[in-house]
């Protein structure tokens, strides 16, 4: 009869209250780093397996975002808004879900490679909303390797919500000199995506 006095608290609950205990530790995480983010990870993964996690730098009001990503897989979509969704007003801290896109970043670094923006470029199709598209890179290869440079590449450039959503398939080669100026510079995807959207919705 005792249990049906008390409220169980959801597995989100649970994270929020851990995460608030810990906040100032992680706060300035790079004094621990190595066992911070491996608690952590251990936390999270008790919501999802898949769910991972980013620190921004302490901005200069002294707060820092906590970003909760999905990975770019849908079925954890859901999870990572709910779960955000909950989570308690800290003090110094952002919580934010999804990567979302940077406008500064120049290039992308992911185990051995070192992806430029300005050896990027594509050009894409129009698919009832999202676009079809084909990214012509300098140096690329097919391997594991790339193809996972290449999605962090396009949660940087567009968000991981939009790079998810947005895009309908992606094609990748090594790019023909001779064609570039038949090309967009990839900086280019999220105005030409703005305006495809708004031009297919109106």
């Amino acid at each position: 009869m005792l249990e049906g006095w008390f409220k169980r608290k959801s597995k989100e609950e649970i994270f929020w209250n851990w995460f608030s205990q810990n906040a100032s530790a992680y706060h300035s995480f790079e004094k621990n780093q190595n066992e911070l983010f491996a608690k952590l990870k251990a936390e999270l993964e008790k919501i999802h397996p898949d769910i991972v996690f980013e620190f921004s730098p302490i901005f200069n009001d002294g707060t820092r975002e906590f970003v909760i990503s999905a990975d770019g897989i849908k079925s954890v979509f859901p999870i990572v808004s709910n779960l955000v969704a909950k989570a308690p007003e800290l003090k110094n801290w952002k919580t934010v879900a999804f990567r979302q896109p940077h406008k500064n970043i120049t290039q992308i670094k992911y185990q051995n490679l070192i992806v430029k923006l300005d050896d990027v470029f594509f050009r894409y199709g129009k698919d009832n909303g999202r676009i079809e598209l084909e990214l012509n890179i300098r140096g690329y290869y097919a391997s594991p390797e790339w193809t996972a440079a290449i999605f962090i590449l396009l949660d940087n450039v567009l968000g991981e919500f939009s790079a998810t959503y947005d895009i309908s398939s992606i094609d990748k080669r090594i790019i023909s000199e001779n064609d570039v100026e038949n090309l967009f510079p990839i900086r280019l995807l999220p105005q030409i995506l703005k305006s495809y959207k708004e031009e297919f919705n109106n």
